[in-house]
């Protein structure tokens, strides 16, 4: 992604037709994920409105594309509380068309066409995972203690 130092899966916003890649990349640059759940939900504002002339449908596969990228700069540790990755893991599956999928059937669904986001969602399982061992250590820990 030109001008941005994050480490995030460009592969959704490579898939977007040319015409559209120019009102992702302002979005992509000025708007956080909630202004582009916001304007999924509302439609885009009036500035971006007068500035990209699209029909709805390319405002809703300009968004979902965008909103997808923009998941992907999250860095999943166990630091993140579980409740804020179940959310972000529930948009993607949203924006990607497949609401209501868990975290391991939109890995399925990501793997050959986006492995990189599907390595994020692997990192989400692992991180969820890894969290319930800390938390089971320290149940077992205070167990011993009494």
């Amino acid at each position: 992604m030109p001008g941005s130092n994050h480490d995030i899966d460009a592969s959704f916003m490579d898939t977007l037709p040319f015409s559209l890649r120019d009102v992702a990349l302002e979005l992509i640059r000025f708007s956080s994920l909630k202004d582009m759940l916001e304007m999924l939900q509302n439609g885009p504002n009036k500035q971006l409105k007068s500035n990209f002339n699209l029909t709805p449908q390319q405002w809703n596969q300009v968004l979902n594309t965008v909103i997808l990228t923009k998941i992907s700069y999250f860095q999943i540790s166990t630091n993140f509380p579980n409740v804020y990755i179940d959310k972000l893991i529930e948009i993607a599956a949203f924006a990607y068309g497949k609401k209501g999928a868990n975290a391991a059937e939109l890995y399925q669904a990501m793997l050959n066409e986006h492995p990189m986001f599907a390595d994020w969602l692997k990192n989400c399982l692992l991180v969820k995972q890894k969290k319930v061992r800390l938390q089971q250590v320290q149940a077992k820990a205070k167990q011993t203690k009494t």
